[in-house]
């Protein structure tokens, strides 16, 4: 989300300063940014994000270390709330949709109990909740986004993954099953949520404090569909349709899930990076893609979520389904030579790194 961020609100005319770990800027085109390294979670990076936050009038926080990983997540996420206290600034925490869990009520709205089923979502709601109670106990001001499934360049998991998955099959020549309907799976792409919080960061803060926004796209596609938008991307051949129970086939999800790595996750994950190496005759322009179990929670139940709030400021994505958001992210990651590229035509080298001039920032 880093460079997402950072490339929407300097288009929209902002001084932006970046802060982030070590090695990970690897953005084929550099973030529109004052950029600047620090280990989050140290002290070190505490006191960089407070410097950085002088005299900004919001603070985003899209800093995630990892499912499960809650104390390592409320140090990153306890400096941003310091420093924008500091600042007298905004705090625009970009948390997730899964602190809901299986929403009971759908759509899902933003004042749904929040019931997380998964690590993820259970560290995600851990700094929300640290985070609102800085707000009741220290006058933080605070807007918080939930963004759906999230996909976008520049990812390596979800359904970026399974993207690569698909094109290295397509590759191959392998069709690819998908299922019978299946769940509802609501998604949004990675530009559509900074421009999400480009909209609120415009707005009174005094007006939005405390406010929590879903955002999604406009149409959540059952996991049939969306498994073929996947294949239409990717230029995957479909084989045909498995049929979907929800009740078997949750129970299977769960079991995928649980299994020991070194038994199935491990051994899968291995099969891919070798074919992903072969893919590109033996010169990667980066790491293999890495299937992650927790993925498949999203599958095993409908998740779709009311955007209305969101709506009624103005917001309209701009890729208005996954059809069209998966089309554009292959495109775009063929053109940058990070997706293999079609049965029988050369891979691409790796597009150059633009250096683009005049003022960056987040």
């Amino acid at each position: 989300m880093g460079s997402h961020l950072c490339d929407a609100f300097a288009d929209g005319g902002w001084e932006v300063r970046a802060l982030d770990r070590p090695g990970t800027h690897r953005s084929p085109v550099p973030p529109k940014a004052t950029y600047t390294e620090a280990e989050l979670g140290s002290p070190e990076a505490a006191l960089v994000t407070a410097e950085l936050a002088k005299g900004t009038s919001i603070v985003a926080h899209a800093a995630f270390p990892g499912a499960g990983l809650d104390e390592e997540a409320l140090e990153m996420a306890r400096a941003s709330m310091a420093a924008a206290l500091a600042a007298k600034a905004t705090l625009l925490l970009v948390s997730s949709a899964t602190v809901y869990g299986r929403p009971r009520n759908l759509p899902c709205e933003e004042g749904e109990p929040k019931r997380p089923v998964d690590a993820h979502g259970q560290t995600r709601w851990a700094v929300e909740r640290e985070a609102y109670l800085w707000r009741r106990t220290r006058g933080l001001r605070l807007i918080v986004l939930r963004p759906a499934l999230t996909y976008g360049a520049g990812q390596r998991r979800g359904l970026a993954a399974a993207l690569t998955v698909a094109a290295l099959a397509a590759r191959s020549g392998r069709p690819l099953w998908v299922p019978r309907r299946g769940p509802v799976v609501h998604t949004v792409h990675a530009e559509d949520v900074a421009r999400a919080a480009l909209l609120v960061a415009s707005e009174d803060p005094d007006s939005l404090d405390g406010k929590a926004f879903n955002v999604a796209d406009d149409v959540p596609l059952p996991l049939e569909e969306l498994a073929r938008a996947l294949l239409q991307a990717a230029g995957a051949e479909e084989a045909g349709r498995v049929p979907y129970s929800p009740a078997p086939a949750r129970a299977f999800l769960w079991f995928l899930r649980r299994m020991p790595g070194w038994m199935f996750w491990g051994p899968l994950n291995r099969k891919l990076a070798r074919a992903w190496i072969s893919a590109w005759e033996g010169e990667p322009p980066g790491s293999p893609p890495a299937l992650d179990p927790a993925l498949l929670e999203q599958f095993s139940a409908d998740r779709y979520y009311d955007t209305s709030r969101l709506r009624t400021l103005g917001f309209v994505p701009r890729y208005p389904s996954a059809v069209e958001g998966l089309l554009r992210l292959a495109v775009e990651s063929r053109s940058h030579g990070l997706l293999p590229p079609p049965r029988g035509a050369p891979a691409l080298p790796p597009a150059p790194e633009v250096d683009r001039a005049g003022p960056r920032a987040i």
